[in-house]
């Protein structure tokens, strides 16, 4: 049947006076915890606060505040381990894309469709300054994230263009399954050089050229011939199923 969310969104925003926002460097606390509550939503007596307190008591030996310092790997890695959570680090995209679960390490201002403004991480250096939490595979795609930053309609989860994934992409905490009928996307090789098309029909236009022994991911949609997948550069479209074989065949 697939995987659905247990719980809701989780935001690192916190309301403040006149309905403002403050993020209080909460986002791998913010990830961690969305994920504990799909595991088991009792995880923690009190409201998403007091979980993300919790978190923050033992990444950071400190309580929640908002003068917060950066949460370091070591921070998590801590924190990882005193719930219980058995994750390994990779820095492969590939990797990530493939668990059931995974808490990126990001270049925020690089995700797309942006959900917030850019200059939310002031002078933040390129690179590593952002924590994701990406979501199983649902409703037939893999671009599904709880991004802690977001706060729109009350809380919401949201989807990235998995090119834009991959390029703001700097590591990952690759997470167990929480038992609650997660499956990876399959992964798939080009077999022969072919056109990834619009429509699963020969005579629609072709996005792109896949090359023989590219990488793509087998999407939920399938028709005759013809199987949607989706490139490492997070474009989506339709393949013969004669042009694909599985990874390593």
């Amino acid at each position: 049947m697939g995987w659905t969310p247990r719980y809701r969104h989780v935001s690192q925003l916190h309301p403040g006076p006149g309905g403002t926002l403050s993020g209080w460097n909460d986002c791998w606390e913010a990830c961690l915890a969305r994920y504990l509550r799909e595991r088991d939503p009792a995880v923690c007596k009190g409201d998403d606060w007091a979980l993300i307190a919790a978190i923050s008591q033992v990444a950071r030996g400190r309580p929640d505040a908002p003068d917060n310092p950066d949460t370091t790997l070591v921070d998590a890695s801590r924190s990882l381990a005193a719930y219980g959570v058995a994750a390994t680090w990779t820095a492969g995209y590939q990797d990530a894309l493939q668990a059931p679960w995974a808490i990126c390490l990001v270049d925020g201002p690089v995700l797309s469709p942006a959900q917030y403004p850019a200059d939310w991480f002031g002078r933040s250096a390129p690179g590593g300054n952002h924590f994701i939490l990406w979501l199983p595979f649902w409703e037939g795609s893999a671009d599904w994230f709880d991004d802690p930053l977001c706060f729109a309609n009350g809380q919401h989860d949201c989807q990235y263009d998995l090119g834009s994934v991959a390029a703001a992409f700097q590591g990952a905490y690759l997470l167990p399954s929480t038992g609650n009928g997660e499956i990876s996307p399959a992964p798939l090789q080009v077999a022969a050089r072919c056109g990834l098309k619009v429509q699963p029909n020969h005579t629609c236009v072709a996005l792109t050229q896949l090359a023989a022994g590219a990488r793509v991911v087998a999407l939920s949609g399938a028709t005759g011939a013809w199987q949607q997948v989706r490139t490492v550069a997070g474009i989506t479209g339709w393949v013969p199923r004669n042009r694909l074989r599985a990874v390593g065949v």
